[in-house]
């Protein structure tokens, strides 16, 4: 049914298939992946029976220095396995056959359409190509209409009525520039140096970026720049950040300053000094701490992006911006404008992965928070198309995730929650949420992501931390969950009904009841109805899981801290 084209027919397909990939939505987010595709199309125009090898594909499409050793690193073929499932996952979503591929185990791109279509009809974007290059002959002869004085006249009218208009249109342009700006993430450019290090050791620095570079492209909140940068920064209206690491000796030995600059404000808002790891199998250690601080969901740049973020921004990653603050606070001034924002956003691009992960996360939202009852079938569809569309982005992967467990299903919920932590390891979000759910599936795996989720983001999370409280109480380490939940600052995030009631269980664990009561009556007197309702009834409502609301009753009132 298939077979690939040949000649001028196959290199004007080429051309038009991949200028249509890039200028869809995940292929904007990934300049990496943007231009690798580019260049294997060129490739695959240029050298139709000579594929590129891994050695070239680092240095000539991915920007590497021509030391680099294919049999030491695998990044070539990791990337081509992320373009290959890129691509595969685009044309899913469209529901169409793929046009692009890249067969396992070689580096050719080869274009597949129908062979009816390609003896009769150029694909769509071909059309678009031969509709904008087609220049219609002039018509010299005696009947010729420029001749007509009245046509010219009015073709003069028309020309400066078109002139008005494209002055208008590129005005508005300059004044919502910044409004584009935030329909996706900014970008992040690298800069990197090193002083007092022997000659030997200067492929630390590059080994360095390397990893930062993986780690920031599967993350939601940046897109790699695909060019450097100068000091001289060329687009200063652009939404762009700089991620500078300076490798320096000092008297406590080898270190490495990080330090990351606004470059629209030439501002540096972040900062942080680590001890230099001893080999590169510590970076996920070391170094992954790090990545979560700058291009987690709650890193420095998203909570730069919610302090500059203009207050008509509403679609793409601005909505995700604003989801993620209702998220942390909850805040119910917060709720209609993410409402919009989605709405809107899903009618801009209906295939949005990441918009659909928050429509799937906000139809499980409790009906306190809301004001409308969960709807799981609505979640789980939102997540199955959420999947389809973003294989290979943690967010979406993890809207199934969430489902799963949302439904019941424990062991599905997992692996769809390790596979999101495969996909993007310094995300603290995904492993806060791994492990409380895991938690509320009895599972022993809970402490160990919650452990993990607080190491990516030591400034806090909310969830992560009342969830370790649980599960070390589960354990019998009673102590232990005094000394941390102790530690708790409750202000640094929205605590929800969790935090209250995760102090009253350990507070009546250790036997000490006058400060479990008061920690109950603060949970009441902020959540509790209206209406006449029981403990038991007050925590039914509030926790979603039946097993931890019935844990917590069983406890509290075994304790005491419901007597008067």
């Amino acid at each position: 049914m298939f077979s690939s084209t040949a000649g001028e027919r196959r290199t004007k397909l080429l051309r038009a298939e991949v200028h249509a990939l890039l200028q869809s939505p995940d292929f904007v987010r990934s300049p990496v992946m943007s231009q690798l595709l580019r260049y294997l199309v060129e490739q695959a125009i240029s050298n139709p029976e000579k594929p590129p090898k891994a050695y070239q594909i680092a240095v000539d499409g991915l920007g590497r220095t021509e030391d680099f050793d294919v049999q030491a690193d695998s990044y070539p073929r990791v990337q081509v396995g992320r373009l290959r499932k890129m691509l595969a996952a685009h044309y899913a979503a469209l529901g169409s056959e793929e046009r692009l591929r890249i067969p396992i185990g070689h580096y050719a791109v080869e274009i597949q359409m129908d062979d009816g279509e390609l003896e009769n009809e150029p694909s769509s974007a071909e059309a678009d190509i031969d509709r904008l290059s087609a220049i219609p002959p002039v018509d010299n002869g005696k009947n010729q209409w420029f001749n007509n004085r009245q046509t010219t006249i009015g073709l003069a009218a028309f020309l400066l009525f078109i002139g008005i208009c494209l002055a208008w249109a590129l005005n508005r342009d300059d004044k919502n520039s910044g409004l584009q700006d935030y329909r996706q993430p900014p970008k992040i450019y690298f800069s990197s140096s090193q002083e007092g290090f022997p000659d030997q050791e200067l492929g630390d620095d590059l080994e360095i970026r390397m990893f930062f570079e993986n780690a920031f492209s599967n993350s939601s909140q940046v897109r790699l720049a695909a060019a450097g940068i100068s000091s001289a920064f060329p687009e200063q209206d652009q939404n762009a950040y700089r991620f500078e690491d300076k490798l320096v000796t000092s008297p406590d030995g080898r270190e490495i300053i990080f330090t990351l600059t606004s470059l629209a404000r030439n501002e540096t808002i972040w900062s942080a000094t680590i001890a230099m790891p001893d080999s590169p199998t510590d970076y996920p250690e070391k170094l992954g701490p790090i990545a979560s601080r700058v291009a987690s969901t709650y890193g420095a740049i998203a909570t730069d992006q919610r302090r500059q973020l203009p207050a008509e921004a509403m679609t793409g990653y601005a909505c995700l911006l604003r989801f993620g603050s209702y998220r942390l606070n909850h805040d119910p001034l917060l709720l209609p404008v993410v409402e919009s924002c989605i709405e809107k956003s899903l009618a801009a691009d209906p295939l949005d992965s990441q918009i659909l992960s928050a429509a799937s996360f906000m139809s499980f939202a409790r009906q306190e928070a809301t004001g409308k009852k969960p709807n799981p079938e609505e979640g789980l569809q939102y997540a199955r198309r959420a999947m389809v569309r973003g294989r290979e982005d943690s967010s979406s992967v993890f809207a199934l995730a969430r489902a799963s467990f949302y439904n019941g299903s424990c062991t599905r919920g997992k692996e769809f929650a390790l596979k999101a932590i495969e996909l993007d390891p310094y995300e603290a979000t995904i492993q806060a949420e791994t492990g409380a759910n895991l938690f509320a599936c009895n599972d022993p795996d809970a402490t160990k992501y919650l452990r993990r989720a607080i190491v990516l983001d030591p400034r806090g999370s909310i969830v992560a931390e009342t969830g370790l409280v649980l599960t070390l109480l589960s354990e019998g380490k009673n102590k232990e969950a005094l000394a941390y939940a102790e530690k708790i600052i409750p202000s640094s995030t929205g605590v929800g009904p969790y935090y209250d009631l995760a102090m009253a269980m350990v507070y009546a664990k250790n036997g000490r009841i006058p400060e479990s009561r008061l920690s109950w009556k603060q949970l009441v007197s902020a959540y509790g109805s209206e209406k006449e309702e029981s403990p038991e009834e007050l925590l039914g409502r509030l926790i979603t899981n039946p097993a931890l609301a019935d844990r917590a009753f069983q406890l509290l009132s075994t304790a005491g801290v419901f007597t008067e």
